[in-house]
């Protein structure tokens, strides 16, 4: 095995842009022997209040070609951590250092147990046992550690326009692949403005400005689904359910797996998976993985066109169009102005979208409920008279399928997720109440745009407070057609996962079910889809 040298000293009188990192990363717990850089994240708070992290490599001294270990350590976001090199003789020496010295620090302090239904550690009685944190990029280590991208779990990209043979690496058309769609300039800056702001806003969230990989993502969901499932046990006391054991571990797996920020010794209530904290989570997650995909993770021969990357069609809408007139007239007027907080609003900007995957999502549920002949006993409120947007044909199945536009406000740095995935299920529903969404995990909708205006990055907004916007932007909301059906009203908030027989959607009434402005609840994504996105002031 190598030698230790001095603490927080380089060798060979160099700096630290002298060493060459290798991939690939490491992934899982315990699994070492086949990876040459890791992350690794350990979250305590029984009284300590520690978010450390550990960081290992294995190095090349670019001139000398001497091979090391490099060990990095310190608080989660720490500007000045602890490091040491290990002298080792050859590449090999190098990775058995590096592989020995990540299994005392992980698996060897824990023991294998399933949390979320994920196989982790926990650590032995009196030890801080370290977890791997899958990275697609990083921020600790030596600066040559950043040019080491791996993103596990990623999902494929679309194929259009030309598609590259991967053994002459030469760009071959395929017949059946579609044309690159065009972008016009307002959407061109649009969807560059927006991936900027999402991975600045993720790399914000992250105590070391790193970017969790999608299947560290996919394992945070997964968290959050139990944590809901738990709350269903526990109750919705939040006294209750911040001392809970197993929301507490599931807590400290989450932040272990994936860096984010907490400020020291925060109250509780602020961090752990209880019912105010997971909506926030979810949001971010969404935000997260909208960011990988917004970076170049993998580096590509010709640069991706962003609309053939989020696999749709859109365009900015000419406020002298036809189009145009309507919405700019319709869209600032459908309010009952309940919400007083929130001004009148001015449209900057809109665009109509036609994601790929949408097309006929909605004719299904359309013919099932026209069939039905059901008598619609509710329809929402300050709907346009008439849809010239729409064919002719369509617009009969329309009002008897109580199909209607209506509004979803978000984060500005989850417009473009919204866009690549369309809004999002859990893929489990847990009948519980969370804040801001109280009548279960459904996809909510309001026909009062005032009221989604409180879930945007307006300053001033109910739920968001302004996070996640966009510099130089205003902000996002989507107009969404959905097939509302026969709704359901619901007599007070409820964890529905469903509308009772008979119903297509759950209602949550203004004056009858204890909410202020009309909520419209559905629980398949196939009764949705996107039409239009405003970039909007108020004042």
């Amino acid at each position: 095995m190598g030698t230790k040298l001095a603490k927080d000293a380089y060798p060979e009188k160099g700096s630290a842009s002298d060493f060459q990192c290798f991939g690939p990363p490491a992934t899982k717990d315990g699994e070492f022997d086949a990876v040459k850089i890791c992350d690794l994240g350990c979250f305590t708070q029984d009284g300590k209040d520690t978010n450390k992290y550990y960081h290992a490599a294995v190095v090349q001294h670019r001139k000398s070609k001497n091979w090391y270990a490099y060990f990095e350590w310190g608080r989660t976001g720490a500007a000045r951590p602890s490091f040491q090199f290990v002298a080792c003789g050859g590449e090999q020496d190098a990775v058995n250092s590096f592989a020995s010295q990540l299994h005392s620090k992980n698996d060897r302090r824990g023991q294998w147990v399933t949390v979320a239904g994920i196989r982790t550690l926990r650590a032995k009685p009196g030890k801080d046992c370290y977890l791997v944190r899958p990275m697609a990029t990083r921020s600790t280590g030596l600066p040559d550690a950043r040019s080491i991208k791996i993103n596990e779990g990623a999902k494929p990209k679309p194929v259009t326009g030309n598609a590259v043979d991967g053994s002459k690496k030469k760009a071959t058309k395929r017949k059946s692949a579609t044309k690159t769609p065009k972008v016009d300039e307002a959407t061109r800056d649009l969807l560059r403005d927006l991936s900027i702001a999402t991975i600045a806003y993720t790399r914000g969230s992250m105590a070391d400005e790193s970017l969790p990989t999608q299947a560290a993502i996919d394992d945070a969901r997964k968290i959050l689904a139990e944590a809901q499932k738990r709350q269903t046990k526990i109750g919705d006391s939040i006294k209750k359910q911040v001392k809970d054991k197993k929301l507490l571990e599931m807590t400290t797996l989450m932040y272990g797996r994936i860096p984010k920020r907490k400020e020291l010794r925060a109250e509780p209530e602020t961090w752990v998976l209880t019912k105010d904290n997971v909506l926030l989570w979810s949001n971010d997650l969404d935000a997260f993985e909208s960011a990988l995909y917004a970076t170049d993770i993998e580096q590509d021969d010709e640069p991706v066109n962003p609309l053939s990357e989020l696999n749709l069609d859109m365009k900015w809408i000419d406020p002298k169009s036809t189009t145009g007139k309507w919405l700019y007239k319709w869209w600032p007027t459908a309010t009952g102005n309940r919400h007083s907080y929130i001004k009148d609003m001015t449209i900057r900007n809109l665009w109509e979208i036609e994601r790929h995957a949408d097309k006929d999502r909605l004719k299904k549920w359309q013919t099932t409920i026209c069939k039905a002949k059901p008598k619609i006993a509710e329809r929402p409120l300050y709907q346009p008279k008439t849809r010239s947007d729409l064919p002719t044909a369509t617009r009969k199945s329309y009002k008897d399928s109580n199909t209607a536009l209506m509004f979803h406000g978000t984060r500005s740095v989850n417009v473009r997720g919204i866009m690549k995935e369309s809004l999002r299920m859990p893929k489990e529903l847990v009948g519980v109440v969370i804040s801001g969404a109280m009548f279960g995990p459904g996809l909510y909708f309001a026909d009062d745009w005032k009221k989604s205006a409180g879930y945007t990055s307006l300053t001033n907004s109910y739920w968001s407070r302004g996070s996640g916007s966009v510099s130089g932007r205003g902000a996002f909301m989507f107009a969404m057609d959905v097939v509302l059906g026969q709704p359901f009203v619901a007599p007070h908030a409820h964890g529905y996962t469903a509308p009772p027989d008979g119903h297509h959607c759950v209602f949550g009434k203004a004056g009858d079910s204890g909410v202020q402005n009309n909520e419209y609840i559905v629980f398949d994504t196939n009764q949705q889809k996107i039409r239009y996105l405003a970039e909007f002031d108020v004042g």
